[in-house]
């Protein structure tokens, strides 16, 4: 699953999928990122743009308990199978389960006390992926404001996310220019 919203947020996707596991970050080409007229991250396909955000696997309960969240059934967001450059976790966090990550004191404790114990290892190299979730929609597609609500949601998930690779250039060019 690529989260590219409010559930870059670890504590959030620990909370919605109980038993997700991390992955990496990734970056989905040709779609750009934005909020829609219903306050929400969405995302829409836009040649020459690029989208970053964060992978998780799922197991068929979190991913129902996902659709629920995103509104599915609702057609607030629709599933879709893209193919994404994944770019793995450092060894410390990679596979490991959200809720044990957010237990530990988060990503930036647990890469702070790798770094400073030598075990800060990243041997994974960037691969393309085939079939992986992003939920999109494809009905909401004009430019809104965020929701008050959603703002704290996306800036909690752009702090986790920054420490887990995601660029500063992408954050200041893409997410800052609509969530304050």
């Amino acid at each position: 699953y690529f989260a590219y919203g409010s559930n870059l947020h670890l504590a959030q996707m620990a909370k919605r999928c109980p038993n997700s596991r991390f992955i990496g970050r990734a970056i989905l080409r040709h779609y750009r990122w934005m909020i829609n007229e219903r306050g929400f991250a969405n995302v829409v396909r836009a040649q020459g743009y690029w989208v970053e955000g964060l992978v998780f696997e799922l197991d068929g309960d979190d991913e129902r308990r996902l659709d629920r969240n995103e509104g599915v059934s609702k057609q607030c967001y629709l599933k879709k199978y893209e193919k994404l450059e994944v770019n793995p976790g450092p060894k410390v966090l990679f596979r490991r389960p959200v809720p044990w990550i957010v237990e530990k004191g988060g990503p930036a404790k647990l890469l702070n006390e790798a770094r400073r114990n030598g075990s800060l290892v990243r041997e994974h190299h960037a691969r393309l992926r085939e079939e992986v979730l992003v939920y999109a929609s494809p009905d909401y597609v004009q430019s809104g404001r965020p929701k008050e609500e959603y703002v704290k949601r996306i800036n909690s998930g752009v702090t986790d996310a920054r420490i887990l690779g995601m660029s500063e250039d992408y954050i200041q060019q893409f997410i800052r220019n609509e969530i304050p």
